[in-house]
């Protein structure tokens, strides 16, 4: 049987009182790209941190490959890629040695025409990696996440500090990866159109919980906004956000609405607004 690459089930965690994840569950299939939204501070650094094992959650259990985050052998840790937000290792070493050093954990396994690909296009100096800006900072930090072609790469707003050239350019090979090595990704970013460009599926997290995980296609299909004057809106079950008189539904043609009902589309900036306000 073959096991999904991320599994998080009913995890929970607090800082001191404040809980930041309440019993989030997320799955992630095999060969998707998800990109992952919520606001600032809704948990998202913290349910990745969880997903890799690198922070024990109070409650609940996260698995990889089918062997728990916290506990996952070597020849598992080796099918992962990760970008944090920040990335200070490596500091005294200069980008050529870094890559270099890296690169023999994983021998054959390492895409070198990939790495020197972008290493040019990205205009990388070779100076130590303390004396780079942020933005080639993080250029570094994503070749040493994806040299190794790995099976599941998770992302922890990779782009942030990447000039829309670079963005572009970085997209473009997540979707290359996921296409010729049908990649799993998990894409945390507050970007939407850059989600919207590269990603199969949505999870949007929201006050500790996933109450959002569709494909972009479903959502494209069947959510739509419904406004109706005075905020008087049915009580119907198929609601996943919205404010005042607007509701963002999942909509289906026998859905019993008023006739003074306006449907609209939506977009996933949107859909993330109107669920996460």
């Amino acid at each position: 049987m073959t096991q999904n690459p991320l599994e998080l089930s009913r995890v929970s965690l607090s800082y001191d009182k404040f809980r930041v994840l309440n019993g989030t569950s997320l799955e992630l299939r095999e060969g998707t790209v998800t990109g992952l939204l919520g606001r600032n501070g809704s948990g998202k650094t913290t349910l990745i941190r969880v997903a890799l094992g690198l922070m024990h959650p109070d409650e609940g259990e996260a698995k990889v490959y089918g062997t728990q985050s916290s506990d996952s052998p070597p020849e598992i840790r080796k099918r992962i890629g990760y970008v944090s937000q920040t990335f200070d290792a490596f500091e005294w070493m200069k980008v050529s040695d870094c890559v270099e050093f890296v690169s023999g954990f994983y021998g054959d396994h390492w895409d070198s025409k990939l790495i020197k690909r972008l290493t040019e296009v990205w205009r990388l100096s070779n100076r130590k990696i303390g004396e780079l800006s942020p933005g080639d900072q993080q250029k570094v930090s994503i070749l040493l996440a994806i040299g190794h072609t790995p099976e599941l790469l998770i992302l922890d707003e990779p782009v942030a500090k990447l000039d829309p050239a670079a963005r572009r350019e970085f997209l473009r090979v997540l979707v290359e990866m996921n296409i010729d090595h049908h990649q799993t990704i998990l894409l945390s970013s507050h970007i939407t159109s850059d989600i919207e460009r590269v990603c199969s599926h949505v999870a949007i997290l929201h006050e500790g919980r996933i109450v959002c995980h569709s494909s972009l296609d479903e959502l494209k299909q069947h959510v739509r906004v419904v406004t109706l004057p005075g905020n008087r809106f049915p009580d119907i079950e198929s609601v996943i956000g919205g404010h005042e008189n607007r509701r963002w539904v999942w909509y289906t043609d026998d859905l019993d609405l008023p006739a003074e009902a306006r449907i609209e589309e939506t977009t996933i900036e949107d859909l993330f607004v109107g669920i996460t306000t």
